[in-house]
């Protein structure tokens, strides 16, 4: 299967927000065991307001916290399960490898059956363990265009390009 790419003009920190919800919320209809979403770009390009607003838009209350100096923050979900007319409990993790120097600190890290398990995994400077991640279903590449940002979306997998394509039409032609 080949990636499908989408490229995003976003105007401000509300589009990323807006962006980050829609993807979140397309996952809420059907979700799968394991989503993993990398987001890289340099410092300041909107990693952690798009992994912000992604946790919001899936109910997580309260503060959300920046995982750069506690490498991950988790988080329990409560998803709707139509096959048991109730709620699955369900984890997600914001994790960010900034702080990785080699990328065989992965497997120092543990990480490895945290993003390979079940649940949501948002991985922050996903390069610092290159060639280690599994592969991700969709990987958000942001960077900064004066005050705009650009947003490349690439869906590596089925469940990755089934989020992309039930965005609403007028975020993809951002």
């Amino acid at each position: 299967m080949s990636p499908v790419a989408l490229k995003l003009q976003l105007a401000d920190e509300h589009d990323t927000e807006t962006l980050a919800s829609a993807l979140a919320l397309a996952w809420t209809q059907h979700p799968a065991q394991r989503l993993l979403i990398t987001l890289d770009g340099d410092l300041g390009a909107g990693k952690t307001t798009f992994a912000r607003a992604f946790l919001r838009a899936l109910g997580v209350q309260g503060r959300i916290k920046s995982p750069s100096f506690s490498l991950l923050e988790e988080y329990s979900l409560d998803i709707p399960d139509l096959q048991f007319k109730g709620t699955l409990q369900t984890p997600a993790y914001h994790i960010d490898l900034y702080r990785f120097s080699d990328p065989h600190e992965w497997d120092d890290s543990g990480l490895r059956d945290v993003v390979g398990g079940p649940g949501v995994s948002l991985v922050e400077w996903p390069q610092r363990a290159q060639g280690l991640l599994p592969l991700a279903d969709l990987s958000v590449h942001l960077e900064p265009a004066g005050e705009q940002r650009r947003c490349t979306l690439h869906a590596r997998t089925e469940l990755g390009q089934r989020l992309v394509r039930t965005l609403p039409e007028g975020l993809k032609s951002g």
